[in-house]
């Protein structure tokens, strides 16, 4: 990918903390990537149709939704330098109730099931990779759940507020509450608590 010359490093820098690898291979990753742009809004992936992608989010921010009897829940938020991706459908390759969204204009980096699974048969740093992906997606889908049966729902809104506080200036409030398993009106009437 020529437009993102320093994608390799992006890369790199993002998963050091789960494992570091040589910046070469994650140049060879790089070229691989195509980049896909999306509207504040647009849908990435539909409801009921497979995931073809992982994506890695150079700018923007994404949310997975479900949606059930009339409501939809956000059961993740994904900003840049995170990958995203309905990752059920894209590890078994059929269809699942998640759909995607871009929640601002976004820019992804995406890389097909096709093309991974040759990266993995390239070398076994391909493979470790391969792992790196999984376990941040994994970490952060495991961690939203213990969080939603551990945490309050003030717990929960101030964690979001420390780990992710741009969250709060890209994607709107209803898609927050949804996360962290609230309605719009008890996000508003939280955020009005604890700023008084």
């Amino acid at each position: 990918m020529k437009q993102y010359t320093d994608i390799g490093k992006q890369l790199k820098d993002t998963f050091d903390p789960y494992i570091n690898v040589d910046v070469k291979l994650w140049d060879a990753f790089a070229d691989k990537l195509t980049l896909r742009k999306f509207k504040k809004n647009e849908i990435i992936k539909n409801a009921d149709q497979i995931e073809h992608y992982i994506n890695f989010i150079s700018a923007g921010s994404v949310g997975n939704f479900i949606s059930c009897k009339g409501t939809d829940t956000c059961i993740s938020l994904s900003v840049a330098n995170n990958f995203s991706s309905d990752y059920y459908s894209f590890l078994n390759q059929k269809p699942s109730v998640i759909y995607s969204m871009a929640l601002e204009t976004t820019e992804l980096l995406s890389l097909t099931h096709k093309d991974l699974s040759e990266l993995y048969s390239r070398s076994a740093m391909g493979i470790w990779i391969g792992k790196a992906i999984a376990e941040q997606l994994f970490i952060q889908r495991q961690q939203v759940q213990i969080d939603l049966l551990t945490l309050t729902a003030e717990e929960r809104y101030l964690k979001l507020l420390s780990e992710k506080p741009e969250i709060f200036q890209k994607v709107s409030l209803k898609h927050i509450a949804s996360y962290i398993g609230v309605t719009a009106e008890s996000l508003s009437r939280l955020r009005k608590n604890i700023s008084l």
